[in-house]
């Protein structure tokens, strides 16, 4: 069997653009000006969006929350929306600020919640990927104004370390869901769909003058499955 050599396909001349195309990449081998097909993975749904949003600093409290009437802050996919929500990207940085100790292990919660009735709790920024895009339907809210919630489960927590003592450095970070270049399918990301979302609340509680602080970075994409 003679050993395998490489050559190319020409295709029929398409001057009128009326035919079905093969996306391609034209490069030159042995002299020829050859078209190479390659892959572009692609989600199998239709995206209108992606997004990226944070909270502002928050504070470490020396109580507790409990997702439904207080919290840090609600990704809420609003129930007459025409998308779904896919959360691709959860990120959460610690700091303080100030050197004092707080012995305590607080847990911050991201668990997943439906809810009735219509946000009106303040919004933080939503920046699109790109100029142009078209608006975002889901919305972070800084206020469970207007929702009644029901928890469902929580999909993550971050143990906050403790400071043992008044002096030395502290910070932390962690991506909690964690967007994988690789991920093109469905399942492989959180999804909220309408009347569905994500709270971020401290469950187990801080120390009295807590000094630690913490931040949220959230990015989804939003998805038409009509």
């Amino acid at each position: 069997m003679p050993a395998p050599k490489e050559t190319f396909i020409i295709l029929p001349a398409d001057t009128s653009n009326s035919g079905k195309q093969i996306r391609a990449v034209s490069e030159t081998i042995s002299g020829q000006t050859v078209l190479s097909q390659y892959v572009i993975p692609r989600l199998a749904v239709t995206q209108t969006g992606q997004y990226w949003t944070s909270t502002n600093t928050q504070a470490v409290i020396a109580g507790t929350q409990n997702g439904t009437s207080t919290g840090t802050a609600w990704l809420q996919n609003p129930i007459g929306s025409t998308i779904t929500v896919a959360v691709r990207k959860i990120f959460i940085d610690v700091s303080a600020n100030a050197a004092t100790a707080a012995p305590t292990a607080p847990v911050i919660s991201f668990t997943k919640f439906t809810f009735t009735g219509t946000a009106s709790g303040s919004t933080a920024t939503v920046l699109p990927y790109s100029t142009g895009t078209t608006a975002n339907q889901a919305t972070l809210r800084g206020a469970v104004t207007g929702m009644t919630v029901t928890l469902v489960g929580e999909i993550d927590h971050f143990e906050v370390p403790a400071i043992l003592t008044a002096v030395g450095h502290y910070g932390w970070s962690k991506d909690l869901l964690f967007e994988s270049p690789q991920a093109f399918q469905r399942g492989q990301f959180l999804e909220l769909g309408p009347g569905e979302g994500l709270v971020v609340y401290q469950s187990v509680a801080g120390t009295v003058s807590d000094p630690r602080v913490f931040g949220v970075t959230l990015r989804w994409m939003e998805m038409d499955l009509s």
